[in-house]
């Protein structure tokens, strides 16, 4: 089973306090090199601007609302995942599928099925949200050039940045806390919210924290509940990839984290609790089809113990 590959390899905690210092210090100082390079390069800021916290996150902000800008913070998380599997590889000395599935390889045809099936159902949701908008606070852009290189950069390195949160969330993460808390009930609730937590400064949260908030964290609880279910990170990878990818080409907004070359642009964009329950909605119609394809639901209990652990 997945959870129970955590008992391979070693898991003191000071190995995973040790892996997430490096893992962290990759991600955020060395990846994040190359988007400050070229922030610097493109950006007007002063020497005394660039030590200004908000200044310098303004540029950065600027910087990456340009392909190139977009393309280099998500380069950023590839930086994490060859840190994450370094440290898999060679620190707790297991092997880098034992935080992918439960299954002897990986199973591509679950990535694809989990990505088509919520690609669907975040086309449905999103054409009912362009029509509920008003036509004046709608702008259709299509600019041909810059969005197909949009299309290029998300198809090439969202695969990357998604896999980086869901080996580290969803794998690294939810075994340990499996390890520790022996249920896996806990480990889903302890990742599902600390994923939605790791959100808590994107810029989605002007509208309202406590309104956008609970929608990261449902994301988190689903994500972590079907990869539990289903034995292995697959659908989960597969779900968060295609919602990412149509995030990031469909619609975008002057408070939305992607702030690409979209098809559509939202001019006055609000949140609201109903954006919560949409998304409840269509993970449980995406747990509902998984169901029928995989019959998965009787095989894992969440309130029962994980097996194979001592004592």
């Amino acid at each position: 089973m997945f959870l129970e590959k955590v008992y391979t390899g070693r898991n003191q905690w000071y190995y995973y306090v040790f892996s997430l210092l490096i893992i962290f210090l990759t991600w955020q100082l060395i990846g994040t090199l190359p988007l400050l390079l070229y922030t610097f390069y493109h950006s007007s800021l002063s020497p005394a601007e660039w030590l200004n916290e908000q200044s310098l996150q303004t540029a950065l902000n600027a910087a990456m609302q340009t392909n190139s800008g977009l393309a280099l913070s998500l380069l950023t998380f590839v930086f994490g995942l060859i840190a994450l599997f370094w440290c898999v590889r060679y620190i707790h000395e297991k092997k880098g599928l034992d935080i992918i599935t439960g299954r002897t390889c990986i199973d591509w045809k679950r990535i694809f099925f989990g990505a088509g099936i919520w690609g669907i159902l975040t086309l449905i949701a999103t054409a009912l949200q362009l029509l509920s908008i008003p036509s004046s606070e709608l702008v259709f852009r299509f600019e041909a050039k810059d969005f197909f290189i949009l299309v290029l950069i998300s198809l090439a390195l969202f695969p990357l940045q998604v896999s980086f949160e869901e080996f580290l969330f969803r794998g690294y993460l939810m075994q340990w806390m499996a390890y520790l808390f022996k249920y896996r009930g806990i480990a889903v609730l302890l990742t599902g919210i600390s994923f939605g937590l790791m959100h808590f400064a994107n810029p989605e949260n002007q509208m309202g924290f406590w309104m956008v908030m609970p929608q990261y964290i449902l994301m988190g609880l689903l994500l972590s509940y079907i990869t539990v279910k289903d034995n292995g990170i697959e659908l989960a990878l597969g779900m968060h990839l295609s919602n990412n990818i149509l995030a990031a080409i469909s619609v975008t907004s002057d408070t939305s984290a992607l702030q690409t070359h979209a098809l559509f642009k939202i001019l006055n964009p609000t949140a609201s609790h109903w954006d919560t329950v949409i998304i409840l909605l269509a993970g449980l119609t995406f747990i509902g089809i998984c169901q029928l394809k995989f019959h998965f639901s009787g095989k894992v209990k969440l309130w029962e113990k994980i097996s194979n652990y001592p004592g």
